[in-house]
């Protein structure tokens, strides 16, 4: 019955009223109270939220130039030190060209990014965790009804042998025997006690809440009153690639690589090196003006290699990316009719 009750209220988004108790001593939280607070202040998002500054703070630093280099030198100081020698002030300022700077700065904006999915997928498990033990909780307070229930049942009947055992009419061993199973009843009781207890904290860790030991479900009433909707297979598979995160994530790392692989590309392209200066040679007394161009040389055949090996490995990356993104499908689509098969199942003992 537990997992009968599990899985419908676990697949369905049951709409449970949320209004405010103001009958006890406490405010009594429902379920959406209870989601909406998990997913504003549970501990695990804010490291999230701080590696999303962190990645957005890096766009800034990869779009622009290098900075430029002062450089001040003496030179051509004869060794008897009859002469001062040469002065030098020289400034240079490295050039990189071609969309660099750019393709940098849009593989940063992308990385940024990937917070917002870990965010999204911790926001999911938060959800998914604390319907669980909501609806878990509800379960185990039916079963303590229940076992109240079958307490008093028990009670009754011990009370009857009694009597019946009293005129002579009873054996021992039944009472016993009733005592026995009103024994069990109660051991059962403390352990559902002891879970209700672990529900509500595991309640209190996910939502930062401050959960009375007195804490209960609300509107359980409509759980029995719902009719769950006929499940679309296809639908669902079709719909199911919008809010999955693994499908995010491997998108998020197709863009990246193909980033990453625009970047590597464009090291085959030079950069330069501009530099100027100011000479004054005092052995002559006359002053010199420096005008300098430096060029790379990537097209250097060692250095093509290791940008070519690099390449290939990026288009390595493409195909491996795009096999996971087969996988996934394929054990995602088996997942979800495994679990429609399951909820179905439980549909039909339920009606039982």
């Amino acid at each position: 019955m537990k997992l009968i009750l599990l899985n419908i209220l676990i697949f369905f988004n049951l709409a449970f009223g949320q209004s405010d108790s103001n009958n006890s001593a406490y405010f009594q939280y429902g379920l959406n109270d209870l989601i909406n607070s998990a997913l504003e202040s549970n501990v695990q998002l804010e490291p999230i939220e701080y590696e999303r500054k962190i990645l957005s703070s890096k766009i800034g630093q990869v779009s622009y130039q290098s900075s430029p280099m002062l450089q001040l030198m003496v030179d051509d100081i004869p060794v008897n030190f009859k002469t001062a020698g040469a002065y030098s002030f020289n400034y240079s300022q490295p050039l990189k060209l071609f969309g660099k700077l750019d393709e940098a700065g849009k593989l940063a904006q992308v990385n940024s990014l990937r917070p917002a999915i870990q965010r999204e997928e911790l926001q999911n498990e938060l959800i998914k965790s604390v319907k669980e033990n909501y609806f878990m909780l509800s379960v185990n307070e039916r079963l303590l009804s229940f076992n109240e229930e079958f307490k008093e049942i028990m009670l009754s009947i011990t009370s009857s042998l009694e009597i019946n055992y009293s005129v002579g009419n009873g054996s021992q061993y039944d009472i016993l025997k009733s005592n026995n199973e009103l024994q069990k009843l109660l051991l059962e009781e403390i352990d559902l006690r002891n879970n209700k207890k672990i529900f509500i904290n595991n309640l209190s860790t996910l939502t930062n809440l401050d959960l009375p030991d007195g804490f209960m479900t609300k509107n359980l009433g409509t759980l029995l009153k719902i009719t769950p909707p006929v499940l679309d297979t296809a639908r669902l598979i079709t719909e199911m690639r919008s809010g999955n995160t693994g499908y995010k994530y491997l998108d998020q790392q197709s863009e990246e690589n193909k980033i990453e692989t625009s970047v590597i590309e464009l090291e085959k392209k030079p950069d330069l090196n501009l530099m100027t200066g100011y000479k004054y040679r005092s052995e002559l007394q006359e002053s010199f003006l420096l005008f300098s161009v430096a060029v790379d040389l990537p097209f250097m055949p060692w250095n093509e290699k290791r940008i070519n090996a690099e390449i290939s490995e990026r288009m390595l990356m493409e195909k491996r990316i795009n096999s996971e993104v087969r996988s996934l499908e394929v054990n995602l689509k088996n997942e979800l009719k495994n679990i429609i098969v399951r909820i179905n199942s439980s549909q039909e003992r339920s009606n039982i």
